[in-house]
């Protein structure tokens, strides 16, 4: 017997084609047929009658089919057995599948920050409102911050055909790290790290970190600001916006209710009209046209143009008004080491203006609970060094045990850490000391008058102005305010002078 199958078969003893649309299986009352598609991937077997029924199907002739077709892959065995069993004729069954080729992935960036930097991100707040000026167009970076990560293509794999030939599969693409200014690549080649504190954005080719950003202005088309690096705004803030900025801020025209905070200088070339509500916080410097209404703290030096009305300034360095007819009135200006203005208050009407050379309470209270962790702290390292001398006795006489040398080395470590410990609060304790003692050197100069209902309060001393003043200066000295011919010394002159 041989079987017919879908091709052409050459019979061995006529030696011609037969066309395999007349497979038969010579000897048997049916015929197998086979079908081969989809690329090789599944093939079909039909069981065809020859007569009106079927005694039986033989296994081996449904398996010498397929092997006759070249079929060695994916052959279902079981499905071969159930059409034998269940006699399945006249109808096509697939009994063969091979494995698709399985394409590579191509490699992607996987970013880390939002890359349509338009966006706006309202959040809501853990009671579940929202501020519409939070709009969080900025996304803050901190040097070092993973900005995107490369992950890489994935190979394919090969398919195979039911007649068990590889079909190749497509390897995924590699993809490369669009690295941009102020941007860095990892050491594995993996990352692209932040070289810089900033803002990141995405140029549409490149991830880009700048230090510095700059708006036309700040309304509700830009909301809050909140930026790990300096903001430059060249037209103005809207009132009850806000802006925080870890280094410098500029605004180029006067603010009003607003809250500006900066880790450096903050300068505005207008002034601010702050209605009781404005707030100028600035870790560093601080440079204003005038004051009215605001408040203004500075870690650093304190510069104001023109004047100060009904204001509470307060800085570490000093406190001038340059202006040649620059003044103070209805204002509380603190410094801790000299305040200077051309004039103080309005004559004829007294003002309440008090000038004060002095620290924040708090730093007093600071000081104190340092005394006392120090005290605390010298307790400790006392009853760690009894121990540590037990120990050691105890060492130089037998070998420690297990435990006792662990806790001998232990009590070695706690040691040191609470001598670090002790350093660095004596350090605090120095600071704040020589703040402290720099207030009794510290002056008040007065270029011009200071007029009746001013107060000059120096350290503990205090001094109420019931006359009118002119060209004075004032320091403290055994704990009474004097006075003195105004002088101007160079520090501050060249502050004065400058353009």
């Amino acid at each position: 017997m041989y079987y017919v199958l879908s091709s052409l078969y050459t019979s061995k003893s006529l030696k011609i084609p037969i066309p395999l649309s007349d497979a038969y299986l010579v000897g048997k009352d049916y015929t197998i047929d086979i079908d081969i598609y989809d690329q090789g991937l599944n093939a079909k077997l039909k069981v065809t009658t020859l007569s009106a029924e079927v005694d039986e199907l033989e296994l081996d002739d449904l398996i010498a089919a397929l092997k006759e077709r070249g079929i060695v892959y994916g052959i279902n065995d079981e499905l071969l057995q159930k059409i034998v069993d269940e006699k399945i004729v006249n109808e096509w069954i697939i009994v063969a599948t091979g494995d698709p080729p399985l394409h590579g992935e191509d490699g992607r960036i996987l970013f880390h920050f939002n890359t349509d930097g338009n966006n706006v991100r309202i959040e809501e707040d853990e009671n579940g409102k929202i501020n519409i000026r939070e709009l969080n167009l900025i996304q803050n970076v901190n040097k070092g911050d993973i900005l995107c990560e490369m992950i890489p293509a994935k190979p394919g794999v090969s398919g195979l055909t039911v007649n068990g030939k590889e079909i190749p599969s497509k390897n995924g693409k590699d993809v490369k790290l669009p690295p941009g200014k102020n941007t860095i690549v990892s050491e594995d080649g993996k990352m692209l790290l932040s070289a810089i504190d900033g803002m990141v954005f995405w140029d549409g080719s490149k991830v880009v970190v700048e230090p510095v950003y700059a708006v036309d202005k700040v309304d509700s088309s830009v909301g809050n600001i909140r930026f790990n690096g300096s903001v430059i705004v060249n037209g103005e803030v809207g009132d009850g916006f806000e802006i925080h900025a870890k280094d410098d801020v500029s605004v180029a025209m006067s603010v009003g209710r607003v809250i500006i905070e900066a880790g450096g200088d903050i300068t505005i070339a207008g002034g601010i009209f702050g209605h009781k509500k404005g707030k100028i916080i600035a870790g560093k410097d601080v440079k204003v046209k005038f004051a009215q209404d605001a408040y203004i703290e500075a870690e650093g030096t304190i510069v104001v143009e023109d004047y100060i009305l009904n204001s509470d300034v307060k800085a570490k360095g000093p406190v001038i008004v340059k202006g040649n007819e620059g003044w103070i009135a209805g204002s509380n200006v603190v410094s801790e080491m000299s305040i200077y203005t051309h004039t103080v208050g309005k004559e004829g009407a007294p003002i309440d203006s008090k000038l004060i050379i002095g620290n924040d309470p708090k730093i007093l209270l600071e000081r104190e609970e340092l005394y006392d962790r120090v005290e605390a702290r010298i307790k400790d390292f006392l009853k760690l060094k009894s121990s540590l001398l037990k120990l050691r006795k105890m060492r130089s006489a037998a070998p420690l045990g297990k435990d006792q040398e662990a806790l001998y080395k232990k009590i070695l470590g706690a040691i040191e850490s609470v001598r670090s410990e002790l350093v660095e609060q004596k350090k605090a304790i120095e600071s704040i000391t020589s703040r402290l003692k720099r207030v009794l050197t510290g002056h008040i100069y007065i270029a011009g008058i200071i007029n009746e209902g001013a107060s000059i309060m120096i350290g503990n001393a205090r001094k109420d102005i019931l006359t009118p003043k002119t060209s004075v200066q004032f320091h403290a000295s055994d704990d009474e305010i004097t006075e003195e011919e105004f002088s101007l010394p160079q520090e501050i002159k060249k502050i004065v002078e400058k353009g």
